[in-house]
C-alpha cells in the first residue's frame, strides 16, 4: 500500500478536530453499550484520528485522541476509554503519518500492527493491574461460563456424556489459550490493521475534506525470509510430537509463529487475488465474490495463506502477467503497485 497525496488543509483545523472527536465518541459508545458490535466497529475507530493527522498534523491528532478518551470515560468508564485511546493512538497515528509521509504498504502494515499489538498488551495489563482481571480470574470466569452452558443443555435433555465431553474439550481450550496468546494477539493486530487500511482506502478519498490515498494491495509482497519463519514454525509443531520435557515449549512457540506468519501470508494471498481482479478488469461484484472466497478458503482450509506462501517462490504476478509493457498486469507493474 503506497499512500497518495493529501489535499491542502483548510485555514482552521478546529472544525475537523471537532468532527473527528464526535465520530470517535459515537463509535466508542457503540463499543461500550452494544453487544457483538465491537468486532465491527473497532476497525473504524482509528480513521477519524488518521484523517486529522494526515490533514493537520500529529498535534491535532493528539487532541482528538485525548479529548475523545476523556469524554468516553465520562460516559462509559475507564476500560472502554482506555481501549479507544490506545487503539486510535497505536493505529490511527501511524496510519495518519503514513498518509503524510507516503509510506509503502509493507512499512505501514508492520508499524501499525506493532502499534495495535502494543495497544492490546497495554490494555490487558491495565485491566489486570486496575481491575484484577488476571489469567486466573479469566480462567475461572471461563470455567463458570462452560459449566452454566453445560447445565442449560442438560436441562434441555442432552445426554450427560455428550455435554461432559464438550465441557472437557472447552476446558482444554481455555487452558491452551494463554500459551498461544502472543500469536493470537499478533494475528488480531495484523487483521485489524489490514481492515483499517482497506477502510481508509474506501472512505477517506470520498469525504468532503478528502485525503487522497493510493493504496495498492495488489503490490503487497512479504520478504522471502518470512516464508522460512512459517516453515520453521511448522517444523517445531511436527518435532514436538516426539515428546520429552521440551516438547510443549517447542509446540507452542511453533504455533505462535504459524499464527503470525500465516496471517501475513493470508494478506499476501488476498493481494494476489486483488492483482488478478485489477489486471483482468473484474467488476466490483466479482471482486467482492473473490474476497468472500478468499476469506472462506482461509477459514476452512488455510488455502489463501498457502497461496500467499507459495507466491514467495512461484511469483504468480510475474509468471501470469499479461504480456506487453503497457499492460497493467505486466511484470514490472506487479512490482511497482
Amino acid at each position: 500500500m503506497q499512500t497518495g497525496s493529501v489535499k491542502a488543509s483548510p485555514a482552521s483545523p478546529l472544525l475537523p478536530v471537532g468532527k473527528a472527536v464526535m465520530a470517535t465518541i459515537v463509535m466508542g459508545m457503540c463499543v461500550a453499550v452494544l453487544p457483538l458490535v465491537p468486532a465491527f466497529i473497532v476497525p473504524f475507530l482509528a480513521l477519524p484520528l488518521a484523517w486529522v493527522v494526515a490533514r493537520h498534523g500529529l498535534k491535532y491528532g493528539m487532541l482528538v485522541a485525548f479529548i475523545s478518551a476523556a469524554l468516553i470515560y465520562v460516559g462509559a468508564g475507564v476500560p472502554v476509554a482506555l481501549l479507544v485511546l490506545l487503539f486510535i493512538l497505536g493505529i490511527g497515528a501511524v496510519l495518519g503519518l503514513a498518509l503524510t509521509k507516503r509510506w509503502r504498504f509493507e512499512r505501514t502494515l508492520a508499524l501499525a500492527s506493532a502499534g495495535a499489538f502494543i495497544a492490546m498488551v497495554l490494555w490487558g495489563v491495565a485491566l489486570w493491574l486496575v481491575f484484577g482481571m488476571d489469567l486466573t480470574w479469566l480462567k475461572e470466569t471461563a470455567y463458570t461460563a462452560i459449566d452454566d452452558t453445560v447445565a442449560q443443555y442438560s436441562q434441555l435433555g442432552m445426554a450427560a456424556d455428550s455435554t461432559e465431553a464438550v465441557a472437557i474439550q472447552l476446558r482444554r481450550l481455555v487452558n491452551i489459550i494463554p500459551l498461544v496468546t502472543p500469536g493470537l494477539l499478533g494475528m488480531a493486530a495484523i487483521l485489524l490493521v489490514a481492515c483499517t487500511m482497506g477502510l481508509a482506502y474506501l472512505i477517506l478519498p470520498r469525504l468532503r475534506e478528502k485525503v487522497m490515498v493510493a493504496m495498492t494491495l495488489s503490490g503487497f509482497r512479504m520478504h522471502w525470509g518470512a516464508a522460512y519463519a512459517s516453515i520453521a514454525g511448522l517444523a517445531m509443531v511436527l518435532f514436538a510430537r516426539g515428546g520429552g520435557g521440551w516438547s510443549d515449549a517447542v509446540l507452542y512457540v511453533g504455533i505462535n509463529m504459524l499464527l503470525v506468519s500465516q496471517t501475513l501470508f493470508f494478506v499476501q494471498g488476498m493481494a494476489v487475488i486483488r492483482w488478478f481482479a485489477v489486471t483482468r478488469n473484474i467488476s466490483r461484484g466479482a471482486w467482492a465474490g473473490l474476497c468472500t472466497v478468499g476469506v472462506l478458503g482461509q477459514m476452512l482450509f488455510q488455502l489463501t495463506g498457502l497461496v500467499g506462501l507459495f507466491d514467495t517462490w512461484v511469483d504468480y504476478r510475474r509468471r501470469f502477467a499479461r504480456k506487453g509493457p503497457d499492460k497493467p498486469g505486466s511484470a514490472g507493474g506487479s512490482r511497482k503497485e
